[in-house]
Parts: C-alpha cells; sequence; structure tokens
C-alpha cells in the first residue's frame, strides 16, 4: 500500500513536471523576438556628435519610400569596415543612423558578396569608403510601399538577402530585417552575426547622377 501512494506521488510529479515544461515551451512560442537584437554597443558623444552632424547635411532624416523611384532610402554615416563569413565571404561597413527616437543606432551593411565561382556580388554605387554621408537604398522589382518581397526576385543575390534577413525573424508573421524596419521602424542589429542589410550604398553626393543613369 505504502508502494502504491509513492507511486502515485511519483506519477503526479512527473505530470506536474511534463505540464510546466509544455507551458514554457507554449510561453516560449508566443513571444516575440526583440525587435532590436543586438550586442552591448556604446556610442560616444564625440561619435554621436560627429554622426548628427553629419546626417544635418542629408535631404532628409530617417526612411522614406520613393514612389517615382520605387525605392526605400534612408540617409547613414558610414564607419569602420570588416569582412566575415557567413555562408559566403562578405564585406561590411558600419552605418551610423539615426533612430526612431531620434538617437543614434548603427547597424552593418553589405558591399560585396563574394559567392564561389560567380561575379562578386558589388552592392556600392561609387567608392564607399569610411566618414561618409550615404543613401542606403532598397529598390526593384520586388520592392513596393509594404517593403520587399526577396521571394520574387530570382538572382543568387535575392536568395542570399532573404536568408540574411530572416536569420532573426522578429515576429509570429515571419517578418525580417527589412519588413521591420520599414513597417514598424524596428531597429537594426548591431552584431552582424544576427544580420545586416543587404541594400545598395550610394555616396550622397553621387545620388543625383545615379537617378539620371537610371
Amino acid at each position: 500500500m505504502k508502494a502504491k501512494k509513492l507511486w502515485i506521488v511519483f506519477a503526479g510529479l512527473l505530470l506536474l513536471l511534463l505540464g510546466l515544461s509544455l507551458t514554457l515551451l507554449l510561453f516560449a512560442r508566443s513571444v516575440k523576438a526583440d525587435p532590436t537584437p543586438h550586442v552591448a554597443s556604446l556610442i560616444s558623444a564625440a561619435k554621436e556628435a560627429e554622426v548628427k552632424t553629419a546626417l544635418a547635411g542629408a535631404p532628409w532624416q530617417g526612411l522614406r519610400y520613393l514612389k517615382d523611384q520605387n525605392t526605400w532610402r534612408f540617409y547613414g554615416f558610414t564607419g569602420e569596415t570588416q569582412k566575415i563569413e557567413l555562408i559566403h565571404p562578405i564585406d561590411l561597413i558600419k552605418v551610423y543612423y539615426l533612430g526612431a527616437q531620434g538617437g543614434v543606432a548603427f547597424t552593418w551593411a553589405a558591399t560585396e558578396i563574394h559567392f564561389p565561382r560567380q561575379q562578386d556580388y558589388t552592392l556600392t554605387n561609387g567608392k564607399v569608403h569610411s566618414g561618409q554621408l550615404v543613401a542606403v537604398d532598397l529598390s526593384g522589382e520586388f520592392v513596393d510601399e509594404q517593403g520587399v518581397d526577396w521571394a520574387k526576385c530570382d538572382l543568387e543575390y535575392c536568395h542570399y538577402a532573404e536568408l540574411v534577413d530572416t536569420m532573426i525573424v522578429l515576429d509570429d508573421q515571419g517578418t525580417g530585417l527589412s519588413n521591420g524596419f520599414i513597417r514598424y521602424g524596428w531597429g537594426l542589429p548591431s552584431y552582424p552575426f544576427y544580420g545586416f542589410l543587404c541594400w545598395e550604398i550610394t555616396p550622397s553626393n553621387q545620388v543625383a547622377i545615379l537617378q539620371e543613369v537610371r
């Protein structure tokens, strides 16, 4: 009889643990990912002042949709560069921009993707280096006022960009970095292995020339 009672108590504890585990799992799935995934990073007061001064010379602040060009664009100020390997070797540049609250934030943007057995894919128009005011654009037939649909593009670049964009899914709708930034103003990662932008980068003084060419 005593053994039977112990078994019942044990079975009850096991069921309780299973129930608790299931509850925690369901809760974890229901919680949205942090829309601003990043590692701790501080921007010095001097750097913030430098960036704000540079961005004051931009045609506008923040992200805009240019309907006549089918383009999403924001202006940023470039910082350091680095190379990483994320499936393919990538050249990146740090881009400072004004966040939704008016403070200076930064993310990383690809300047060149080194695909194996293919020509390198360049995302810069003109010479881009540290310390420049630049336009950062997302455009193409797969872009509209709602954001980007990478699946509508068959280029290897688009397949890679979609992978990078959705390394961290920001909500239960499958929203990636670019669409989170466009639709909701969510911040962008400051750590490149959480994702980075695969948008085009153009020195601001060459934007008008580029538009005429297009």
